[in-house]
């Protein structure tokens, strides 16, 4: 009877020394695969699907006359949404094409304005030229005939030349003169004509208002016609991109104004979970990791995604700003929670049977592999 109550309690303490020996083998295996968990795959529950929202605003103000969307309606790319009344647009461009032809065939008319003053130009400016030659040849027979006077005059006296002869000499003396001041005022005619074609030809040039080929008057004309042409354009809003159509509240009849948002569109091109990840995990996140996305709305259905990018900045809830200098609290907690920063996770797999809103509740894990590697 010793004997057996002796390997009794060698069994017993053997068997106690396994479980204490698995108990802690269990506890350290517990770690790791915690650790694991935690830093090599980190998981949170704190997601949401996210989807990038634009508003839509006319550009143009008027009523709206067409309404081709209902609230949560699913849109393509290029789809009519609602038309504004172009009738105002098309009357302006018509006025637009209108002056567009005015201007051209004014803009016509002043360059046949300016040719014709600088063939003017051309004109007075021989004519210059000529009344100045000509001065130079009556001057030098006006000088001729006064010094040819000048001789004969002492050869009167002395009975040499008649006194007839002396007359005619004196009158073509006057006349040469009278030549020469008629030639001068000619010339100073043809320099008078000269500036004042020169003074046309100016304010024709700035009427035509042409640099380098181009006509500033007709550009702008040209401008104000594409101007219009934009805004009849605007009046049909098109949707931008695939999206849901969120938050109609109109209908037709509603004056809409330039800028003002009449709905918005979700855009169903990308969708993402954001979610907030401890700052202890970051280390083990990087963009082009896969992820996998749990969404509460759908159990047992799992989403592919890959990690696009990690916040920078994080508002801190217990700093609070008076003027310049920061308000810091007195207080302080003996728990400190780690902060959390935003993770971008863009959904990849897409299934029509499951279709995602934005605000849906989920998890998000990441893995330990980047997103293009597949099992």
């Amino acid at each position: 009877m010793a004997e057996d109550s002796t390997e009794l309690s060698h069994r017993r303490a053997l068997i106690g020394r396994c479980l204490g020996a698995a108990i802690v083998l269990g506890a350290m295996a517990t770690g790791a695969w915690t650790w694991h968990l935690n830093f090599v795959r980190p998981r949170t529950n704190d997601a949401m699907v996210r989807a990038n929202i634009v508003g839509i605003a006319p550009e143009v103000s008027g009523r709206i006359v067409e309404l081709r969307v209902e609230d949560n309606q699913k849109v393509k790319q290029g789809e009519l949404l609602f038309v504004i009344d172009p009738r105002p647009y098309r009357a302006r461009l018509a006025q637009a094409r209108a002056d567009l032809l005015k201007t051209e065939k004014e803009v016509e008319a002043l360059q046949a304005a300016t040719a014709s003053a600088e063939a003017r130009i051309g004109q007075l400016g021989h004519e210059r030229d000529s009344a100045a030659a000509e001065i130079v040849r009556l001057q030098a027979e006006y000088d001729y005939q006064r010094q040819y006077l000048r001789r004969i005059e002492p050869l009167l006296a002395k009975n040499y030349v008649t006194a007839d002869r002396v007359k005619e000499a004196r009158s073509r003396r006057d006349a040469a003169l009278a030549a020469v001041t008629q030639a001068r005022a000619k010339e100073q005619a043809s320099r008078k004509a000269l500036t004042e074609a020169g003074r046309d030809h100016a304010r024709a040039e700035s009427l035509v208002a042409q640099f380098d080929g181009v006509n500033a008057r007709v550009e702008a004309a040209r401008a104000a016609v594409t101007a219009a042409e934009l805004d009849v354009e605007y009046c049909y809003v098109k949707a931008p991109f695939d999206a849901y159509v969120t938050n109609l509240n109109t209908r037709e009849g509603e004056f809409a104004k330039t800028g003002s948002e009449i709905f918005a569109l979700v855009d169903d091109r990308h969708w993402y979970a954001i979610a907030n990840f401890k700052e202890t995990y970051l280390r083990s996140i990087r963009p082009g990791q896969e992820t996998e996305v749990f969404l509460v709305g759908y159990p047992g259905k799992r989403f592919r995604g890959v990690v696009t990018g990690i916040g920078w900045a994080n508002y801190p809830d217990n700093t609070k700003q008076q003027g310049v200098l920061p308000e810091v609290q007195r207080t302080l907690n003996w728990v400190i929670l780690a902060s959390r920063f935003p993770v971008r996770v863009e959904i990849l797999d897409r299934d029509p049977a499951f279709p995602l809103r934005m605000g849906m509740t989920a998890f998000v894990t990441v893995r330990d592999r980047p997103a293009d590697a597949r099992p």
